[in-house]
């Protein structure tokens, strides 16, 4: 039986992701995926930099995030296509995995509807693929 709590269904993804934070790129590894956000694995660097530039509430900044799907279609010569999805993005938990591990969720604070039909279709692929 499936216990499942979450409001939104969270697929496995396989990639990477590159963060724009104060003209710097840094990059993440890819988790999970959710239509209201996705999982990075990332480096101390990143969570030092995102530190450094929380407001006076505590709060950190919201950045860009760029990242690739696999493309999840049935043609088999464009299986390699990737579909890049772009959005504004901000923290909403981060947990130290190890000495220079982090684990980031990010919410999307803005995606643009076209890469929202995107993530859509591919998490609705790999569940009925998992099923």
């Amino acid at each position: 039986m499936n216990n499942e709590r979450r409001k939104y269904p969270r697929v496995t993804v396989v990639g990477q992701a590159n963060i724009l934070l104060s003209g710097v790129v840094r990059n993440g590894t890819l988790m999970k995926l959710s239509p209201s956000g996705i999982q990075i694995e990332c480096r101390c660097q990143l969570v030092e930099q995102l530190a450094n530039s929380k407001s006076d509430s505590g709060l950190f900044p919201e950045f860009e995030l760029e990242f690739a799907l696999p493309d999840s279609g049935g043609n088999k010569k464009h299986k390699r296509a990737r579909k890049t999805i772009k959005s504004t993005c901000h923290v909403s938990s981060c947990r130290r995995q190890r000495q220079d591990s982090y684990h980031l969720g990010l919410d999307f604070v803005s995606l643009d509807e076209s890469d929202e039909k995107k993530v859509t279709e591919y998490i609705n692929h790999a569940s009925a693929a998992a099923a």
